[in-house]
């Protein structure tokens, strides 16, 4: 329903403002005319505001104007901005700047029309910034490159298996079976298989009772699926994609099984988000049909698929990759084999920096905003809590023999995220805002000490570029690993992947909006302060000497 998604209350629409609405449906915005005076006045005034009179009839505006004046909301789900629009015709219309970098607007910036969708009835007239349009239109072209590509192959997925029975392989089940496929799962926990069929029965359910899911459509995606532990299942799949636990070993013992029972041009997938593919291919004696397919978390929700190409991928299986996931109604980047592939290697560099300027004198709630302000749904340590990242990261550090003091304390402290009600931030039962809690800012400030690191004040530029342009950085030396074709889709996966918005491109747009030889640089002076992490890439530095966009490179093979 439009109510879930934010949409405004439809309209109240007065006798004799018909013409107004109508025209608001093919995208059109109207004003009165004063016959009498021959002058414009903006609905919805019924006589002339400027002589009284009532003869008065309807002409269409071009919907382009300049700002006036204009507010911010604040925590606003989707970025809002109440303005003051001076329209070419010279009307000034009270109306709001939607789906756009409001944080980055000045008086007389242009603006253009953009209706939006209101819960029942016709669309409402807002407005949004020629930048951000912009932006949308390249997110488009590059969206329209990805499909194309997947339509290359024909062939068509009727049979899936996926083995981990999971959160993870219950989300990939749950997305082939809204793709029409039916899916056997297999684990040899038996009990895993009730809970994973369990959750996916009350998943659908829950999409039933918000009308997003017809039940007999509910009911048929259950009769596709089917559960096991007898490898001999994968005898007549399509696609066997494996879905256990991050352990090279398991996995590639896995896959020899896999090898073994899979029929001659299975598609053979693994969703490792960390595990060099080329070694989980080489366990089996068909590596030219393995691929990695990333899914991301809630793999049944999220619309990326990260397909990674081993060095010995064939271009047949990378065109039944994507053909897979233009059938589940995902998008399929491919990207090479490397730590963290695309996505997550910029995060994580990322998220170690957003860790050390915690060191250093900033708070998560300042780390967080900025992050925010920029366009991202949420920050770095919201996004941990939500996920658990500090269970998850304590673990890692156990495992790998590695100490974390602040991690340490939250963790001992039961500090885990959301579902604790406590994290780096606290939580009011049954809601999810974060509230700062003073007992981590404490625990922040003795970490510092532990670490004899004098704490400083850091100003937001200094955290947006310490973590912004890490990214950049970051991409560049991607496309010059040639681990992604191109910078487009960079783009695209923290787009569809990390919910960066289409009104600011992506990272690799973004750089170019900030100007390469701008972020060179900053990047010179950070490497000053902060060593060879910040280096600039070699790529960004020849881009910006002959004044090149980065989002415009394509590294194709």
């Amino acid at each position: 329903m439009k109510q879930d998604r934010g949409f405004p209350p439809a309209p109240v629409v007065f006798p004799g403002d018909e013409p107004f609405w109508e025209a608001a449906r093919s995208g059109e915005l109207q004003a009165r005319h004063c016959s009498a005076c021959d002058t414009p006045h903006y609905y919805p005034r019924m006589h002339c505001p400027f002589c009284g009179s009532r003869e008065m009839s309807w002409r269409k505006l071009s919907g382009r104007g300049t700002i006036y004046s204009y507010s911010i909301v604040e925590r606003s789900p989707r970025p809002v901005a109440p303005v003051i629009i001076e329209l070419e015709e010279g009307l000034r219309v009270h109306s709001v700047i939607l789906d756009s970098d409001v944080r980055a607007l000045n008086i007389g910036d242009p603006v253009t029309l953009r209706f939006v969708p209101a819960q029942d009835g016709p669309p409402v007239p807002a407005f949004t910034t020629t930048c951000a349009e912009a932006a949308r239109a390249y997110t488009q072209a590059a969206r329209a490159e990805v499909e194309a590509q997947a339509l290359r192959s024909q062939r068509v997925f009727r049979r899936a298996v996926v083995i981990g029975a999971g959160n993870m392989g219950a989300g990939i089940a749950m997305a082939l079976l809204a793709g029409g496929l039916s899916v056997h799962l297999i684990d040899q926990a038996e009990a895993s298989h009730a809970a994973a069929i369990g959750r996916i029965g009350e998943s659908l359910g829950r999409d039933v009772e918000r009308q997003r899911l017809a039940p007999a459509e509910r009911d048929a995606r259950l009769a596709r699926l089917t559960s096991g532990q007898e490898m001999a299942e994968i005898a007549n799949a399509d696609v066997v994609i494996e879905a256990v636990w991050e352990d090279l070993a398991l996995k590639q013992q896995l896959f020899a099984q896999i090898d073994r029972y899979a029929p001659p041009g299975a598609l053979l997938a693994t969703n490792t988000s960390t595990l060099d593919i080329n070694l989980i291919a080489a366990a089996t004696q068909r590596p030219d049909s393995v691929v990695g397919l990333h899914f991301f978390n809630p793999a049944n929700v999220m619309r990326l698929i990260e397909v990674i190409r081993t060095s010995s991928t064939s271009i047949e299986a990378l065109d039944a990759a994507r053909s897979l996931a233009a059938s589940i109604g995902k998008f399929a980047i491919v990207v090479g084999v490397c730590d963290g592939f695309v996505g997550n290697r910029m995060m994580i560099a990322r998220e170690r920096q957003a860790a050390r300027l915690l060191l250093e004198g900033a708070l998560p709630d300042q780390i967080d905003r900025v992050q925010r302000n920029l366009g991202l749904p949420m920050g770095t340590f919201e996004l941990q809590d939500m996920a658990g990242g500090i269970e998850l990261t304590f673990r890692a550090r156990q495992k790998a023999g590695k100490k974390d003091w602040l991690i340490e304390q939250l963790h001992a402290r039961g500090r885990t995220g959301q579902r604790a009600g406590r994290g780096y931030y606290r939580y009011e039962p049954g809601k999810r805002r974060p509230l700062v809690d003073p007992e981590v800012t404490a625990l922040i400030e003795e970490a510092s000490r532990v670490e004899g690191i004098e704490r400083r004040a850091i100003s937001d530029e200094e955290v947006h570029d310490r973590l912004v342009l890490l990214m950049i950085n970051e991409g560049a030396k991607l496309l010059a690993e040639g681990i992604v074709g191109r910078a487009s889709d960079i783009d695209l996966v923290w787009q569809l992947g990390y919910g960066w918005p289409d009104w600011k491109g992506g990272p690799m747009y973004y750089a170019d909006m900030l100007g390469l030889q701008s972020i060179v640089t900053k990047l010179t002076a950070l490497r000053a302060h902060h060593g060879d992490l910040f280096r600039p890439a070699e790529l960004l530095v020849q881009l910006a000497e002959a004044s090149e966009r980065i989002s415009n490179v394509r590294t194709l093979r």
